[in-house]
């Protein structure tokens, strides 16, 4: 008898055990079963229509009725952003029972990367491939025209809009460029506003004695920067660059004020462009500290 009452009470708890499990797989495909996406901007959509992010919202990669607990974020952030070049997913919110939000940005466009003569990546700061084309203007408010990469994109032949261009080096240093152009408190249309070209290049570093990457950066009166060591202070060094441009184009009696004083020399003498006579050098020594200087060319 007492082995029976040992099997009814094994019974009893694998039955009730059983019960549980049937429970929790109906909730999970009723209650817990994927039924709403919404798409929520952070910044501002010039690109994405309303019917743009319903789209978003039917994209084959989110799957309809599946359990919400096994919704695989991963996988629908590179659809996404593959099927939408110009969208940044930031994060997909999941909100019980049946809901997830993708938060998501509008990528904007920073740069137009020459490959070549007839082909023109334009990207974001991220050097994520939105569009190709093969001419490309370069006008204010357009994406700033970026030299010197031609040789080190490693996927030139083969990258379609929706993916990143891939390098053979100075990738990390490339991808901090834009973030240290925002940390300046530019917007990426006041970037444009301001910066005509950037040509990565190298030169023998006067302090280390080494072959470094450096930057020549061009604004839309073609007085030039040169930015050295890049690997480092960044953002600081697009700061100076600003800063001293408002002085040296934008108020050149600030400029001239040494020539001025040193000379008989009068603001009606000097010519609308004098300042192109001179490259702006801003570098950083071994102490860590940026130093900044004007040569004349």
């Amino acid at each position: 008898m007492k082995g029976l009452k040992k099997y009814k009470k094994l019974i009893i708890a694998l039955s009730v055990i059983l019960g549980v499990i049937i429970v929790c797989v109906i909730l999970n495909f009723t209650l817990f079963s994927l039924k709403k996406v919404d798409i929520n901007f952070k910044n501002q959509a010039m690109i994405f229509t309303e019917q743009s992010k319903e789209s978003i919202a039917n994209n084959s990669a989110i799957k309809k009725g599946i359990s919400i607990f096994t919704v695989n974020k991963k996988n629908i952030t590179q659809q996404l952003e593959k099927d939408y070049p110009y969208l940044k997913v930031i994060n997909i919110e999941t909100v019980f029972p049946n809901k997830i939000i993708i938060h998501c940005a509008e990528r904007e466009e920073t740069y137009a990367v020459k490959a070549s003569d007839t082909k023109y990546f334009i990207c974001d700061a991220e050097f994520k491939v939105l569009n190709i084309t093969t001419t490309y203007y370069n006008e204010q408010y357009n994406p700033i025209l970026f030299l010197g990469l031609e040789n080190i994109i490693t996927n030139s032949n083969r990258v379609n809009a929706g993916e990143f261009l891939e390098f053979s080096s100075e990738e990390e240093i490339l991808k901090n460029i834009g973030t240290s152009l925002l940390k300046t408190n530019k917007t990426v249309s006041m970037q444009r506003g301001l910066i005509k070209e950037i040509e990565l290049t190298s030169s023998i570093d006067v302090f280390t004695a080494k072959n470094m990457p450096y930057l020549i950066i061009k604004d839309f009166n073609d007085f030039q920067t040169n930015i050295y060591r890049i690997d480092s202070l960044l953002a600081e060094k697009f700061q100076y660059m600003f800063a001293s441009w408002s002085q040296v184009v934008y108020n050149p009696s600030v400029f001239y004020k040494e020539e001025i004083e040193n000379s008989s020399l009068s603001l009606n003498d000097i010519p609308e462009d004098y300042f192109l006579d001179y490259i702006l050098q801003i570098r950083e020594n071994l102490q860590n500290q940026i130093l900044m200087r004007l040569e004349k060319i």
